[in-house]
């Protein structure tokens, strides 16, 4: 079903395109050039289709830009249009960071992935103390979900601390056996970063932004802060057939889980640095991407922060929510592609799906091979 954009866009469809090239000079004869601007001009008029409030995507492959376009608006009412350094909140994208932060320590033989949770962090329930990093980050730990608590939906303008956050279900036995089963849960990406900060040394986002957004050069990328200076987009929530303006997540809310911001451009970074071999080593990669066998037999249909989305192809993702913004981050491994879409738009939207369309359309546009 199309979906149907928000008032002040009704009148009219009044989607703006930006297209760029690669941020890195490409190195390539006129035919190769002509390509990559029929890739971004196929990928904005794909974005213009999807009919979002504002809408952003980048597909990277071999470390270089194949195809970027921005569509629609950021802040609909004054029709400022999207732009590559406009910010979103990417949710759950969130935690793909938090897990390469982990591979990142491990390389740097500060934790290991099979430690135990008390290795790293104090004051926990019995039952928590012996589930390892590797189980937290794949989601079958059993630890419960803290948004399953009913009072979480209060707490989310606000900044509750990481042990707020835990206390909401500290007192609840585990949902199953540590390695039994896959269960998502953000409580799981609370109790990573606090095992990073142990073994970093530094706070969460400290540790995030020395190892991963400065070095990538991710300069708009960060939680949101009291005193926000950076053009962050407005967002938008469809809630049965109604168009409402939910209010900003708080820094806190998700943490480690959910409560980083970005945009294309510092996405498009991050693609290109991890198929680079400028976040991880290449058995950390390889690690990061391979599905997690279970106890008894099967797999999680997760690895260390993404989902196994067609684990024969080698198709690995983790989508993203807020109140108002939706996220996706697609990677094919042996193809070494990566495609982000960024949407200042919750409910009723599947991102997974707009990701898969933003990438047929880039592909589409290739010669066949001779």
């Amino acid at each position: 079903m199309p979906n149907r954009a928000p008032p002040s866009l009704s009148r009219r469809r009044c989607l703006t395109g930006l297209l760029v090239l690669g941020a890195a000079p490409l190195v390539c004869r006129p035919a190769r050039a002509a390509q990559v601007v029929d890739a971004s001009v196929q990928l904005r008029e794909a974005l213009q289709a999807e009919r979002q409030p504002g809408i952003a995507a980048v597909v990277v492959e071999h470390a270089t830009v194949i195809a970027r376009a921005v569509a629609g608006h950021a802040d609909t009412e004054r029709r400022v249009a999207v732009g590559e350094r406009t910010v979103f909140e990417l949710g759950s994208v969130t935690k793909v960071l938090t897990a390469m932060l982990v591979f990142q320590l491990r390389d740097a033989g500060r934790l290991a992935l099979d430690d135990p949770l008390a290795r790293h962090v104090a004051d926990l329930p019995p039952a928590w103390r012996v589930v390892t990093l590797r189980q937290l980050l794949s989601h079958t730990s059993g630890i419960p979900n803290y948004l399953d608590a009913g009072n979480f939906i209060g707490l989310m303008p606000t900044s509750p601390t990481p042990r707020t956050l835990l206390a909401m279900v500290s007192e609840r036995p585990l949902d199953f056996a540590p390695g039994t089963r896959h269960a998502y849960s953000n409580t799981n990406y609370i109790l990573a970063a606090l095992a990073i900060e142990n073994a970093a040394g530094m706070p969460y986002w400290q540790c995030l932004a020395s190892r991963l957004l400065a070095p990538l050069g991710m300069d708009d990328a960060g939680p949101r802060t009291a005193s926000d200076a950076r053009p962050i987009a407005d967002g938008h929530l469809l809630l049965n057939g109604h168009w409402l303006r939910p209010p900003p997540m708080g820094a806190g809310s998700g943490w480690a889980a959910g409560s980083l911001l970005a945009s294309l451009r510092d996405m498009e970074r991050l693609a290109v640095g991890l198929q680079g071999g400028r976040i991880l080593r290449a058995d950390s990669l390889r690690a990061m991407w391979t599905d997690t066998p279970l106890r008894g037999g099967g797999t999680a249909g997760w690895s260390a922060g993404w989902e196994v989305v067609d684990a024969a192809r080698g198709i690995v993702g983790h989508g993203g929510g807020t109140a108002g913004f939706t996220a996706y981050l697609r990677h094919d491994a042996p193809a070494q592609r990566t495609t982000v879409v960024l949407v200042n738009r919750a409910g009723e939207i599947d991102p997974k799906a707009i990701a898969e369309r933003a990438e047929r359309a880039v592909l589409a546009t290739r010669p066949e091979p001779l």
